[in-house]
């Protein structure tokens, strides 16, 4: 924690507890459960992508050429969730820790933190390891950094 006086710091680190309690619900909240007869090690080979920028581009495309009217929902949910859930995020560490307000100890720690969150969501069988969502998250988090470095009076920053 740093080392200012600030009267919002407990409202700001109650606000991130809620914030990570919400996040916690949306990425394991739900359970896939076990399909039809596959081993643990089938299901964890179908809930795996490792090539960066293909489910972005797969939803982009179903979105611009409107293929499956029905899955335009769940494409545009699934893109902007994954950068918009984690803009508090990107706003709320550098308000919290300071060590945060360095950008590449910032990047590095939310990219581990979202790797092992995909990791667990894989192995637990609640979700799935997408190398795009780790893309999308990291990008919604940094733009929650740049939007705190532009907007929070340097008053607050010390």
């Amino acid at each position: 924690m740093g080392r200012r006086n600030n009267t919002h710091a407990p409202f700001i680190r109650f606000l991130f507890l809620v914030y990570c309690g919400v996040m916690l619900w949306l990425l394991f909240g739900r359970s896939y459960g076990w399909v039809g007869g596959l081993t643990y090690e089938q299901m964890l080979r179908q809930n795996i992508n490792l090539t960066p920028f293909l489910t972005i581009r797969n939803y982009w495309y179903v979105i611009t050429h409107r293929t499956n009217a029905a899955m335009i929902p769940h494409c545009i949910i699934n893109l902007g969730g994954n950068v918009i859930l984690f803009i508090p995020a990107g706003w709320l560490l550098p308000r919290i820790w300071d060590k945060m307000r360095n950008f590449f100890r910032f990047f590095g720690a939310c990219g581990l933190s979202i790797l092992l969150i995909e990791l667990l969501q894989l192995f637990s069988l609640l979700g799935s390891f997408d190398v795009d969502d780790l893309i999308l998250n990291l990008f919604g988090m940094t733009l929650g950094f740049v939007y705190y470095h532009l907007f929070t009076p340097r008053s607050k920053k010390t």
